[in-house]
């Protein structure tokens, strides 16, 4: 039996008008089924922080709906719930005169299997023996330069259209989720976060700290590296 460990940190961005990103995780008693979930509400809408805060209301739903008799297929489960947080969304615009938008990632786990699902440029990063082994695509216009290699990986994070996406929930037209699976060994790690983590903490910084610190450490010092250097760039 695979023992898990699912440490979260939230801070609030200096220089944002509201808190955007929300996080949680639903789990079982047992801690070997759960569901963690990361949604930022996009700058460039008003109600953002609405927009995220419907996806955690949904994904609370569903869950419980999953462990009350829904068939426990965990993709379907993800579908349904992007699915009705673009709803969830687009009804909480119209109630507010709102036109609130968010990205999402998702990820499932049960017992020594995973299925993830994001949209947007909020990542899943899948670590194993201290390596890289798998991490999401942004549906981004700098993704796209970067398949088109125009751009490199490294110049994602500072190039002009980083923030420029081809998918989020809300809006008229769902675009869909992407999804990916894996089968899980003991010392597996997953990182879950928005582009306040990613614009400025690389792969190999996320690495060192899952190294050398144990987990709930790592995940307040790449929290910590990421808000120093945003404060940085912002003075």
């Amino acid at each position: 039996m695979i023992k898990f460990d699912f440490p979260i940190k939230q801070a609030h961005q200096a220089g944002r008008e509201e808190q955007q990103d929300a996080v949680d995780c639903f789990y079982t008693e047992d801690k070997q089924r759960f569901l963690l979930v990361v949604a930022d509400g996009m700058g460039g809408h008003k109600g953002g922080r609405l927009a995220s805060a419907a996806v955690l209301e949904t994904a609370s739903e569903v869950w419980m709906e999953s462990l009350q008799g829904m068939p426990n297929d965990p993709q379907a489960v993800l579908q349904d719930l992007c699915e009705r947080a673009h709803k969830r969304i687009n009804q909480v615009g119209k109630m507010h005169d709102l036109s609130p938008r968010s990205t999402v990632v998702l990820l499932y786990v049960d017992k020594d299997y995973a299925w993830w699902a994001h949209v947007g440029d909020s990542r899943l990063y899948h670590f194993r023996h201290e390596k890289l082994l798998f991490r999401t695509k942004d549906h981004s216009v700098v993704q796209m330069l970067v398949g088109l290699e125009q751009i490199s990986e490294a110049e994602m994070a500072n190039h002009p259209d980083q923030g420029r996406l081809l998918r989020w929930l809300g809006g008229e037209q769902f675009k869909g989720a992407e999804f990916g699976e894996s089968a899980l060994i003991p010392g597996d790690c997953f990182v879950l976060c928005s582009d306040g983590l990613w614009e400025y903490v690389d792969t190999d910084k996320m690495v060192y700290f899952l190294r050398h610190e144990v987990l709930d450490k790592s995940a307040g010092a790449l929290l910590g590296l990421a808000l120093k250097a945003s404060q940085g760039e912002g003075g």
